[in-house]
This record gives C-alpha cells, structure tokens and sequence, in this order.
C-alpha cells in the first residue's frame, strides 16, 4: 500500500530510524573504543552477535535463510574485505576524532571512480571530478590544520576506505553478492571472519589482555556492559535499518539520509567525545569536505535519474511501432 498516511508515517519513521543508527553507530563505536582499546575482540563479539540475531530472527520465523557451502565460498573475498574494513575503521577510530574519521572516510567514492577510470578509460562528468577533488582537498588541508594530528589514525581509515572500495569495485564487477540475501550475507560475513579473527587475536596476545582491559572500562564505568552490547549489535542494527528504510522509501531517499547524517555526524563530533582542537584551518577543510562529499551525491543522482529518464524515453519510442502493427 502506498500514499495513505500509515506509509508515510512508516517512510519517515524508517528514515529517522536509519539516520539517527548511523549517527549513533560512530559515536558508539568511538565511546567503547576510549574505554576498551581491544578492536580485534570487539570485532569477535560483533560477528557472534550477527550470529546470533540471524538464527534468532529464523527460529522466529523472521527470515529465511539457506546456509550453503558453495554460496559462503563465493563471497569469502567480499567477507575479506568486509572485515578488513571494520577492522581499519575501529582502529582508526580509536586514534582520531570523528570529524576527522569522517572527512577520510568520504575518500571512498574517490578510490572507487579511480579503479572504474582506470578500467574503463573514460573521465567522468566535469562536476563529479570538481566535487572529487573538493572531497581530497578538504582531507588534506583538514590534515594540515589538525592539532591533533596523528599518522596512524589518518593511515587506518585511509585503509578502511581502500578496502571499502575495494568491495564495491568487486561487487560490481564480479557479481558476487547476486543471489545472496542481505540476511544471508550478514551471516556468511560473520561465520567466515570467525576463524580468522580469532587467530589475529591469538597471534597479537591480545586475547591475554581482554579480561584486564574489561574489569577496568567496568570499573570506571558500572554501564560499561551495555556499551559493549550496544557496539556488539550496531552494525546488525544499521543493515537492519538500511534495508527498512530503501523498502519504505527509496534508495535515493536512503542515499539522501547518508548523506545528511554525515554531515550532523561532523557537525556533533566536534563536540562530543572529546571534542575537536579548534584550528581554523582544520574546520576549513573539513567544511569543503563535507560541501564536496554532499555534492558529489547530488550530481551522481541527478545524472543517474537523467539516464533513467533516457533509457525510459526510448522504451517509449521502442514500443510505438509495435502498439501501431497491433492497431492495424
């Protein structure tokens, strides 16, 4: 049922609710990461708690879900990837503001229009390349006036975008995820990377400093608990959100409500959690990238409806022939 007042009430509600996860999802993050430095651990918890929501929804009756061999061997290069993204992005996270996390983090679309360049040698519209660059010379000047600055921090989230990137370029490309549910998907993600975290966490010895790093975050913070709960089950509740909000509305309305959560995101982490170093020049750059990162959306969508529209125009014209032979 669409344009009766229950399906706007649900459009805007699913809206809200994916915008304030999305939000709420880097400042959790970033909170449990300035209490309880073990990223690896948390990632661990992170994949047993999508373990687990999944075959709780299914024994529900929620979803449906086919475990299958051959389909989680297809998709262990996405699950890679995946969470070696994660895995840069809470590193990352740990050593730099979320301003700052975010102004990198917007280099993503830039390393995905170099690899389709690079293999379909053709330059894209004028305005996207003007926003692009708009994107990486905010980064670079936020960087320069960075009072704060931390090298590691920039380098861990510059990675998290080179493998986000790379995940969409191969998605792309390979099809990997055709036939693959968004639910499935999250559980392939979180059942594959098991194994694999577990060894990084065995080689790094930090599994030996989880139960010390725990008393002390819970001894500083009785909530602690909760928080951790909460980061565990965010990405769980973000893919949840997104898939609810795409149905109710539209994949533009969702690609919209990114951007402008990006945007409030920057906004309120320079006073949250710490806050940001006031530099003029770091407010700057993070300003022109966050003007190039919601231009570079609003160019990409109108040029795709204007394809759209194209593309319809000469179904159009396809057609009348065969509507006239009919006729006759």
């Amino acid at each position: 049922v669409s344009g009766g007042p229950s399906s706007s009430v649900a459009g805007l509600a699913s809206a809200l609710l994916y915008g304030v996860v999305a939000i709420a999802m880097n400042f959790v993050n970033k909170a449990t990461l300035m209490e309880f430095g073990n990223s690896n651990f948390i990632l661990i918890l992170q994949s047993l708690a999508g373990i687990a929501i999944v075959h709780g929804l299914r024994a529900l009756g929620m979803v449906k879900v086919t475990t299958c061999r051959k389909r989680m061997m297809k998709v262990l290069p996405l699950t890679l990837l995946y969470q070696m993204n994660i895995a840069f992005a809470l590193k990352g996270l740990l050593r730099v503001n979320v301003p700052t996390y975010s102004t990198v983090k917007r280099l993503t679309p830039m390393l995905v229009l170099s690899a389709k360049v690079c293999m379909s040698k053709k330059l894209p519209h004028p305005l996207i390349l003007f926003s692009v660059f708009m994107v990486v010379l905010g980064c670079i000047v936020a960087g320069a006036g960075d009072l704060s600055f931390d090298a590691a921090g920039y380098a861990f989230a510059f990675m998290s975008c080179s493998t986000q990137a790379a995940y969409l370029v191969l998605v792309e490309y390979t099809g990997s995820e055709k036939g693959v549910g968004s639910t499935e998907l999250l559980l392939y993600n979180s059942v594959l990377s098991l194994p694999f975290l577990l060894v990084i966490v065995a080689l790094t010895g930090e599994l030996s400093t989880v139960r010390g790093a725990y008393l002390s975050a819970t001894s500083e913070n009785a909530l602690f608990p909760l928080l951790l709960i909460l980061c565990s089950c965010m990405g769980c509740l973000l893919n949840y959100s997104i898939f609810l909000c795409t149905m109710n509305n539209s994949a533009l309305t969702t690609t919209i409500v990114g951007v402008l959560k990006g945007v409030l995101s920057t906004v309120l982490g320079f006073f949250l959690l710490g806050g940001v170093k006031f530099n003029l020049l770091n407010v700057l750059g993070i300003s022109m990238n966050t003007v190039g990162g919601v231009m570079y959306t609003i160019v990409k969508y109108k040029r795709k409806a204007l394809e759209m529209k194209k593309a319809n125009g000469k179904d159009l014209e396809a057609s009348i022939p065969l509507m006239r032979k009919e006729a006759k």
